[in-house]
């Protein structure tokens, strides 16, 4: 059974294959650049030193003077704006060298044809970048291209004929096989990433899982000892989910998670991790926070989560939970920060029980 990702968009595409690409974009530069030595070799052997020679010699400078300088700015360039319209201007140009050529050679010669018809193809397949910045340059190529050898070979239509179906095939193929290979390419990314995706993220509410928060608390805890500044944990735990999930079933479990998740990303900051830390358990990293700001966020998520009833088909679950928070101290991991953060979650249930009347413990759908 053929399995269906969501594509990325173009901009995440090329953003993500846009090393990959530049250092593509160099090699092609440099084959190119170091191919010019032969071909004005083949110049001389075919011109000798005629004005044609000078002139197509000329021109052959210049596009390897540029193709180094490219070779230069490629390195430095970290943009995709950039990238494209550099390496779009330095392809066009090498068309231009081509048609030159393929305009001064003597009509005898039919080997540059040949060497035109393979650039052609091998244009949308070696250079990296989108197939539509590269069509313009292209379709001048062709014009151009069958305008000068009507005029070229005026007398000689089969010649004409063939010279421009070669061309033209040549051309169609490469852009084919360019846009299937850019297709591919994004195919493969999108699966790629809805598969990491997958790994990170708790499949019923949506929010990473306990590993993704595990890497992610390590990172942030790193980075905020260099910075000297604070950081805290909280972990909020349902009571007795699992009475709700006898006694309703898994979806209504399901549903008590889903709001939950909203209620507490509703009441913590756009920037703070939310993870499913466990079958009951929510943790939230909250970055910059101390703890005194951490309090206040974990009394803040617990009171919008126990606020108001979940409604389940028609009966209305009402859920209670713990809070427990834990702020960095130096030498902490995130492993330790965690375990005091649980600590604290488990000292604080007592506390929280009795803070519940004895009506709300009476109620057939309270879970306490």
């Amino acid at each position: 059974m053929a399995v269906h990702y969501p594509d990325v968009n173009d901009e995440v595409y090329r953003l993500h294959f846009l090393k990959q690409d530049r250092l593509q974009s160099r090699r092609v530069v440099r084959v190119v650049m170091w191919a010019l030595p032969l071909l004005a070799f083949l110049d001389f052997y075919l011109l000798v030193m005629s004005d044609a020679f000078w002139t197509i010699s000329a021109v052959r400078i210049l596009i390897f003077a540029y193709s180094w300088w490219l070779l230069k700015k490629l390195s430095t360039i970290h943009d995709l704006a950039t990238l494209t319209r550099q390496v779009a201007l330095w392809s066009g140009a090498v068309l231009l060298m081509q048609l030159m050529n393929d305009v001064m050679l003597p009509t005898s010669y039919f080997g540059h044809y040949l060497f035109a018809a393979w650039m052609c193809m091998i244009y949308f397949i070696a250079i990296p970048i989108p197939v539509g910045a590269l069509r313009p340059a292209m379709l001048l190529f062709l014009v151009l291209s069958f305008f000068s050898l009507a005029l070229k070979v005026k007398d000689n239509l089969p010649y004409i004929l063939s010279v421009a179906v070669m061309l033209l095939t040549s051309a169609y193929t490469g852009n084919v096989i360019g846009a299937y290979l850019h297709r591919y390419r994004k195919k493969i990314l999108s699966a790629e990433m809805e598969i990491e995706r997958q790994a990170i993220t708790d499949p019923v509410t949506g929010v990473v899982n306990r590993r993704e928060f595990i890497r992610v608390g390590s990172n942030e805890i790193q980075r905020h000892g260099r910075l000297g500044k604070n950081l805290s944990v909280l972990i909020l735990d349902l009571d007795h989910l699992k009475q709700i999930s006898e006694n309703y079933g898994r979806h209504a479990s399901d549903i008590v998670l889903i709001e939950v998740t909203k209620r507490i990303k509703r009441a913590t900051r756009d920037y703070d991790c939310l993870a499913r830390f466990g079958t009951e358990e929510f943790c939230v990293l909250l970055p910059d926070a101390s703890a005194e700001v951490a309090a206040r966020i974990a009394a803040r998520a617990r009171e919008t989560v126990i606020a108001l009833p979940i409604p389940f088909s028609g009966k209305e679950l009402r859920v209670t939970a713990s809070v427990g928070v834990a702020t960095m101290l130096d030498g902490d991991s995130a492993e330790t920060i965690l375990k005091r953060a649980e600590e604290a979650l488990n000292k604080s249930k007592p506390v929280f029980k009795q803070q519940l009347s004895s009506s709300q413990m009476n109620q057939e759908n309270a879970f306490i």
